[in-house]
């Protein structure tokens, strides 16, 4: 018998969303066989089985979040004969750092990780209370219960839906909840807006003369470069110039970092992803070019792993394409800025730089702008795009 269980994919990783699974019980897997998707706020990451046998039983459904080294599944070998006695006890002799919810726990508890439930408890409620709850989308934080032990009852979420309904006069079509990479990047939103005081610059830079070295290198050279390298390569030459840009906050102190890893913001079919691009510090533009067609075709795909959204020191984002020309891009923590491009008009681009007032100022993001907008107006010279 054999378990197979939520990961631990990095030190930050503390849950993971069961985002899909690929087998059902009863089938028979072959070692290494693609068993379940998960989804972290860092990437989608695949499971595989640890040995060939058969899919016995499913502990976890489609949609759950858990935390890691959670026991998601068991596998048994063909022809073997077990009962849920023997999961049961078989999970409870797994050593303690394998228990979903960090430390050893009451048999009550662990009975709940073996039927699935292997969230933490943080209310007091009745299980059929807790069903409604979820059937209707209802944070359990605004509900004072009035049960044993300040309990929260069936009757408790009635009557706060009926005051919900009863105040917005709304016909409820359905209840939407954010899961998985929505649910930690509305998180990490929040905490940007909330806990960094930024503001936003915003400019329009001259780009004709890069978008016609593009269009010649492109047709003369055989590459598909876009105007996004150029402005890559463009940021790479600034903040090696403005290190503080190339930043990161941690706790009261802020770091200046030596490489140059860009974050660029690809919206994937799972929501918006923002794989780093790194180590950019010498890279050509032909280079960064491949990188960008390489790592945006993974996102795409849904084949980004928790290494390629680490270590970002700068991140830039593009709504251009939707027709927007300014927005107000939220800064992504740790990091102390962002850029924003919005759409190209004729020969001027729309950027919106975001910062975070703790270390820089608006007369720093003037500066910064001001050196961006000089190398895109003298491309061939300023982007040492000089090469063999």
């Amino acid at each position: 018998m054999w378990k197979i269980q939520i990961p631990k994919t990095e030190s930050k990783v503390e849950e993971a969303t069961l985002f899909k699974w690929h087998k059902k019980e009863g089938d028979k897997v072959i070692k290494g066989e693609l068993v379940a998707e998960i989804e972290t706020f860092k990437a989608a990451v695949e499971i595989n089985s640890p040995a060939t046998g058969i899919f016995y039983k499913i502990l976890i459904k489609e949609g759950e979040t858990v935390p890691v080294n959670t026991v998601i599944a068991i596998l048994v070998e063909e022809g073997e004969k077990i009962s849920p006695k023997d999961i049961k006890s078989f999970l409870r002799n797994q050593k303690k750092d394998n228990i979903p919810l960090g430390e050893e726990k009451s048999l009550s508890s662990r009975k709940d990780i073996i039927s699935g439930n292997t969230k933490k408890e943080k209310f007091k409620i009745a299980p059929i209370a807790r069903r409604l709850a979820s059937e209707k989308g209802v944070d359990l934080s605004l509900i004072n219960g009035s049960g044993p032990a300040g309990a929260i009852t069936k009757k408790d979420i009635e009557e706060y839906l009926s005051k919900i309904d009863k105040k917005t006069n709304f016909t409820i079509k359905e209840v939407g909840k954010l899961i998985g990479v929505q649910k930690i990047i509305a998180e990490r939103l929040t905490h940007s807006y909330k806990n960094i005081p930024q503001f936003t610059l915003c400019r329009k830079i001259d780009v004709s003369s890069t978008l016609n070295l593009k269009k010649d290198y492109n047709a003369q050279l055989n590459h598909h470069l876009s105007l996004i390298d150029f402005i890559i390569k463009a940021l790479v030459i600034a903040l090696k110039k403005f290190p503080e840009f190339n930043a990161v906050f941690e706790g009261e102190n802020y770091k200046f970092i030596k490489e140059v890893n860009i974050n660029l913001a690809v919206a994937a079919e799972k929501g918006l992803m923002v794989p780093v691009f790194k180590n950019l510090e010498e890279k050509n533009i032909f280079e960064i070019a491949k990188i960008r067609r390489d790592i945006t075709e993974k996102t795409l795909e849904g084949k980004l792993q928790p290494k390629d959204f680490e270590e970002g020191t700068f991140t830039l984002t593009n709504l251009g394409l939707q027709g927007i020309e300014y927005f107000t891009p939220l800064i992504n923590p740790p990091q102390v800025a962002i850029l924003g491009m919005g759409k190209t008009e004729n020969i001027s681009l729309p950027l919106s730089l975001t910062m975070d007032h703790r270390i820089l100022d608006g007369s720093k993001g003037a500066n910064f702008l001001q050196f961006i907008s000089g190398l895109l107006a003298h491309p061939l010279e300023s982007l040492d795009l000089n090469f063999d």
